[in-house]
């Protein structure tokens, strides 16, 4: 590896930060740079420091919402969204029933059936 992971995800924030930046463009070079550097392997640790950082930079946060089957998420979605934020929807049939919302990986408010049923035990 040439760079560390951490050494390419603050390039590739700073780059995308910029203000007339070609996302894509952005991107597509990003990925020439890790086969160049033979370091395609660490893509995955990378794009998920990037997140972080440019959440962090920004002043987005990161939402997962778990549910146990699909449903309409979208009135939940609007009180705490705002702009910029990144939402991401999952699917969790073991929760039974009810609903999961992690903040930016690590504040959680979990309402799901299976979570009252383990307290209760």
């Amino acid at each position: 590896m040439k760079y560390k992971p951490k050494v390419y995800a603050g390039a590739l924030v700073e780059s995308l930060l910029e203000k007339k930046a070609d996302e894509k463009k952005i991107a597509i070079n990003f990925l020439k740079l890790l086969q160049k550097n033979q370091d395609t392997k660490k893509a995955k640790e990378i794009l998920t420091l990037a997140e972080k950082l440019l959440l962090q930079k920004t002043g987005n946060k990161k939402v997962v919402l778990e549910t146990a089957r699909r449903t309409d998420t979208q009135g939940i979605i609007k009180s705490f969204v705002k702009k910029g934020d990144i939402v991401e929807e999952k699917i969790h049939p073991e929760l039974i029933a009810g609903i999961k919302v992690v903040v930016n990986g690590d504040r959680q408010l979990d309402l799901s059936l299976m979570n009252k049923l383990n307290n209760i035990f």
